[in-house]
């Protein structure tokens, strides 16, 4: 069996830090880095097609030359559109539908995927083992920008991610001046988001620094849910040398939750207006929270003119903590009522520490520009948790419209105890190339193999049993590109990729030893400027299979049932136009057909061969309209459009479609100061975003609300 031990493997990665900070004295003074600045003009296209994008490619290289669907969402668009936390701001990419879910945190259906289809990763650090754990409601004022990549991209950061990777950017430090920028913002069920940032030189040609504080408290429609999100992200930039920089970062995050919605039961199988703003998860004692922390330490080292050297060191600490009741089913009759059930009380003590490092070389193979990326990463996961079981509960059903305030012992006389300890030892190797054959024709490849290996003790079974199981496996993408004009890229790409049939560090021990399912895409697609630079389109048609597919027992939602295969295949198109000074659009469309090709399930088996995958939607829509009449005043509009998406894979119930408008008017009243008014959903629309557990139980979106904002920088 695969193991290695990860003492030695560490003090290797932190000498081959050493290593490279010990050279830099031996580095050329016409080796030196390319100046950091920050612009107060940014792009604020959302189809930057010549921009870089690190979540698509390590190379360096531009989105057009990228043999993928990638997204850069920029601080900037996101204060324009108004998008206050990520949930936001990434639900407005082509085909990208999600919200949060209850204690799953955030779930996203991205190409006809969902849970572990979709990845997280936290300025390139994905965190190993589950995706979803990791996530959660973050405000987008401390991100510089939050880059999402549609498609398989095992090949780049391992296993999972299927459907898309969202990649979560801070603010950097830079030489450059930084603004002080203070934000603050009143809005609906008396909600408060502040925002103070600045950044610049401490030494002028040594150190430089950027520090961002946010706080955003804010309620909802439903009865007692209050959510808290409080964020500092500080980094320091350290010119060492010509060649040489050091970053060093700090993030620290904290959410808390007052009576965290869990959701609505249907009634007949729809939604019942009279229930919107009711909570059944108001326990006297109710914990939603977690608080975490991120240390990271990034080296980069110009060896050469065309040789670039970077050591990414980082360590993840995360404390999560629920206690709440959860699952709720209707009970009609003359005085209706609410079944309560799945009292949980559990937390997760969760660590990450790891190592990347990579070079990249540019040069010539034979007369043809190349850029070769080649690196390894090293991590280790340990986790922890304590649960209860979470017990059906013993309370008798209480009423539908006023349920009563109580402990969670009123439900269960089980608390928490020892569950699970788990530790999971991973390595890589990876490699990434692109060869221009010609001025036109570029060829694109990667390869990555990884290996680990998992050690789970069960303490809630007779004498804490232990289970190992490793792991090896091989992703590799491969692409070419080729320019049909100036501004216009065709492209075709097969990818494969890997992921786990379920969480792996809360897999029950029955289900430790599950292989890992597979996947493979074939996408084609063109990216294009229009009208000289006014305008800009990209297009994708994709075709995705995965085998060994697992999904929740519907039963025992914490297990998972193999069913065999699943397929999906869609367009999507994204276009941004700014025809005059005055106008700018932004829109996108995306289908998707997904279906399940294999599925058998029960005793006695039935087939749901046919079906569509649950909260896959095969219409998703987005269209924004800026217009600027003079030079201090803009006017926004967006309207998003939601097909009908099933809550179960049986396709018995569903989430109709929707259709939301949201409108703004900014005015700029100094060149330091703009104030801000909103109106969210402002035809008051009535709708559920997503469904939570086994039972018939869906999310209601907040009917209309309205913000003010101020926004200084001096």
């Amino acid at each position: 069996m695969f193991r290695f031990g990860w003492k030695p493997a560490a003090v290797a990665a932190f000498e081959t830090l050493a290593a490279l900070v010990g050279g830099s004295a031996a580095a050329q003074e016409s080796r030196e880095l390319p100046a950091v600045t920050v612009s107060g003009e940014r792009d604020t296209r959302v189809i930057a097609l010549d921009q870089p994008a690190s979540t698509g490619s390590g190379l360096g290289i531009t989105v057009r030359e990228i043999p993928a669907s990638i997204d850069v969402i920029s601080q900037e668009v996101m204060r324009e559109r108004g998008d206050r936390t990520m949930v936001e701001a990434v639900g407005r990419v082509a085909g990208m539908t999600g919200a949060r879910v209850g204690g799953s945190h955030i779930g996203f259906s991205a190409r006809g995927f969902i849970e572990n289809g979709v990845t997280w990763l936290y300025n390139g650090v994905r965190i190993p083992g589950s995706s979803n754990f990791s996530s959660r409601i973050l405000d987008t004022a401390n991100y510089d920008r939050i880059e999402v990549l549609r498609g398989p991209a095992a090949v780049l950061n391992g296993e999972g991610g299927t459907g898309a990777t969202i990649n979560l950017i801070n603010r950097s430090p830079a030489f450059a001046p930084q603004p002080v920028e203070v934000d603050y913002a009143f809005s609906s069920f008396r909600s408060h988001r502040l925002h103070l940032g600045t950044g610049g030189a401490i030494k002028d040609d040594a150190v430089a620094y950027r520090a961002d504080f946010s706080t955003n408290h804010y309620g909802s429609n439903v009865h007692g849910e209050r959510t808290a999100l409080d964020r500092f992200t500080g980094s320091l930039l350290f010119k060492l040398g010509d060649a040489l920089r050091l970053t060093l970062e700090l993030d620290r995050m904290r959410d808390d939750v007052e009576d965290l919605y869990y959701g609505t039961p249907l009634v007949n199988g729809r939604i019942d207006r009279a229930l919107r703003r009711v909570n059944y998860n108001n326990l006297t004692d109710n914990v939603y929270e977690s608080d975490t922390t991120w240390l990271r330490a990034n080296l980069e080292w110009q060896v050469a003119p065309d040789v670039v050297v970077r050591n990414h060191t980082y360590h993840y600490d995360s404390y999560r903590n629920w206690r709440d009741v959860n699952d709720f089913t209707f009970i009609a009759g003359a005085r209706p009522t609410v079944r309560r059930s799945t009292w949980s009380d559990l937390d997760h003590d969760h660590q990450v520490i790891g190592n990347r490092l990579d070079a990249l070389f540019k040069g010539d193979i034979g007369g043809l520009k190349n850029r070769l990326l080649v690196g390894t990463d090293i991590n280790r996961t340990d986790f922890k948790t304590r649960r209860n079981g979470f017990p059906a509960g013993t309370e008798a059903p209480v009423d539908a419209f006023n349920p009563p305030a109580v402990p969670l012992s009123s439900g269960t006389s089980v608390f928490r105890s020892p569950a699970r300890d788990v530790a999971i030892n991973q390595w890589s190797v990876f490699a990434e190339d692109q060869l221009s054959l010609s001025p036109k024709l570029k060829l694109v490849g990667g390869l990555r193999h990884d290996r680990f290996g998992i050690d789970w003790i069960y303490y809630d079974q007779a004498g804490a049993p232990k289970e190992s199981k490793d792991h090896a496996f091989t992703s590799w993408r491969a692409g070419a590109l080729y320019d049909l004009a100036p501004g216009t890229t065709a492209y075709v790409a097969y990818a494969t990729a890997v992921e786990p049939g379920g969480s792996l560090v809360i897999l029950n021990r029955n289900q430790s030893q599950l292989d890992l399912t597979t996947a493979r895409q074939l996408e084609v697609g063109i990216k294009q400027d229009l009208w000289g630079g006014h305008g800009e389109w990209a297009a994708a048609i994709y075709d995705i299979r995965k085998k060994n597919v697992f999904v929740p027992n519907p039963a025992r939602p914490s297990e998972r049932l193999a069913v065999g295969r699943q397929s999906s295949r869609g367009v999507e198109l994204s276009i941004g136009l700014r025809p005059t000074r005055q106008w700018r659009l932004d829109g996108n469309v995306a289908y998707v057909d997904a279906r399940y090709d294999e599925f058998s399930a029960g005793n006695p088996p039935v087939s749901l061969a046919g079906n569509v995958p649950r909260l896959v939607p095969k219409w998703v829509a987005n269209l924004g309209v800026l217009y600027h009449p003079t030079e201090s005043w803009t006017f926004g509009g967006w309207v998003r459009h939601v097909g009908r998406s099933y809550i179960n894979d049986a396709n018995t119930l569903d989430l109709p479609s929707y259709t939301t408008l949201d409108l703004s008017a900014d005015y700029q009243v100094t060149r330091t100061l703009d104030v801000g008014f909103r109106i969210r959903n402002a035809t008051d629309a009535l709708y559920a975003e997503t469904s939570y557990g086994p039972a018939a139980q869906v999310l209601i979106a907040n009917p209309r609300t309205y913000e003010v904002s101020l926004r200084m920088r001096f």
